[in-house]
């Protein structure tokens, strides 16, 4: 596997043993090294994000990570992270301006051997612009190979998997009765 994590917990979440927490398990093989994640607002597509980056990061530095038996976490030269709104006044810098700045960055830097966690890639400006920017950035860091999980709302994107070698969909699942969220991924 490229990456596998098995009952994967963001250690900040169910401290003092709520057990509502639902644990990630997330399992890339190493042909596949896009992943893009739909699923509801507020149903934990960046949690996921956050839960990757931060286990990764702490097999890294040698800490023992929220993992259980049989996850693989590679090794990497570099984390590249887009979450969140880096808009600034004083930068003059819009919400989109400052996604391609973070974009620009991760195209010019990562590797092989890098993981790039993107929140709503391609957001922040009219959404069919939007979704050809992110196609764009998805197959160019899908072709380099590195370790990419892209969070999106746009349908476009979702078809990329069945079309592009490499790319593949998963998605936080919502419980249409209850009209909630689950918080698994699948």
């Amino acid at each position: 596997s490229a990456i596998r994590l098995v009952r994967a917990r963001h250690p900040l979440l169910g401290r003092g043993g709520d057990d509502r927490v639902i644990p990630l398990d997330l399992d890339l093989e190493r042909g596949e090294r896009s992943l893009l994640v739909s699923g509801p607002n507020a149903g934990g597509k960046t949690v996921l994000l956050k839960t990757v980056g931060l286990l990764t990061l702490m097999t890294h530095f040698g800490i023992l990570p929220t993992l259980g038996e049989g996850s693989v976490i590679p090794l990497l030269d570099a984390i590249f992270t887009g979450i969140g709104d880096d808009q600034s006044i004083e930068n003059d810098l819009s919400t989109f301006s400052a996604r391609v700045e973070v974009l620009k960055e991760i195209l010019e830097k990562a590797s092989s051997r890098s993981m790039i966690l993107l929140d709503e890639i391609g957001s922040g400006t009219d959404p069919s612009e939007g979704e050809a920017l992110a196609g764009a950035v998805i197959d160019a860091l899908t072709e380099r190979g590195s370790l990419n999980i892209f969070t999106t709302h746009y349908a476009g994107l979702k078809t990329i998997a069945g079309q592009r070698e490499g790319v593949v969909n998963g998605s936080l699942g919502f419980d249409p009765v209850r009209l909630e969220p689950t918080y698994r991924f699948e």
